[in-house]
């Protein structure tokens, strides 16, 4: 395949990955989490995190036999004899922005997470201990006359 194949490929996934990560960081900051969409991208993330580690090898491959070293400086200079500056100059742009998304979103995560653990520790003092059994059945007949079975 050649470089320019490449490039307008691995923009391609690039800008899907970059939607994805859009998509998740609406659902993280949403209300009501949607577990199950969120699955479904992490799935669509994966794939594309594979595709991309693979058209990138093939890249630096292309890179390195045709002359023009390693890293990006040598990346820079082999789209430029090729005359496709621009396409790997909007490649880096969004590598960027999907790093910062994807650091946000964990971000994101990283808060939920203990946000949750606050509520979960909140509710064991109230309760004087461990709400639930390793089998998820209440260890209590009830809180202040009020059943806690559902």
């Amino acid at each position: 395949m050649s470089l320019t194949s490449l490039l307008a490929d691995q923009r391609r996934h690039l800008e899907a990955l970059d939607a994805f990560l859009e998509e998740e960081r609406g659902l993280l900051n949403a209300g009501e989490i949607d577990g199950k969409r969120l699955g479904v991208i992490a799935e669509e993330k994966q794939t594309l995190l594979t595709t991309l580690d693979g058209i990138e090898a093939s890249r630096r491959a292309q890179q390195r036999d045709a002359g023009f070293g390693e890293g990006s400086q040598g990346a820079e200079r082999f789209a430029e004899a090729i005359d496709a500056g621009e396409s790997w100059q909007r490649i880096r742009e969004l590598a960027e922005h999907v790093r910062q998304t994807n650091r946000l979103n964990g971000h994101i995560i990283s808060q939920r997470l203990e946000q949750n653990q606050q509520a979960i520790d909140f509710l064991q003092r109230a309760v004087g201990g461990s709400t639930y059994g390793p089998k998820g059945k209440s260890l209590r007949q009830g809180f202040g006359g009020i059943s806690s079975s559902a």
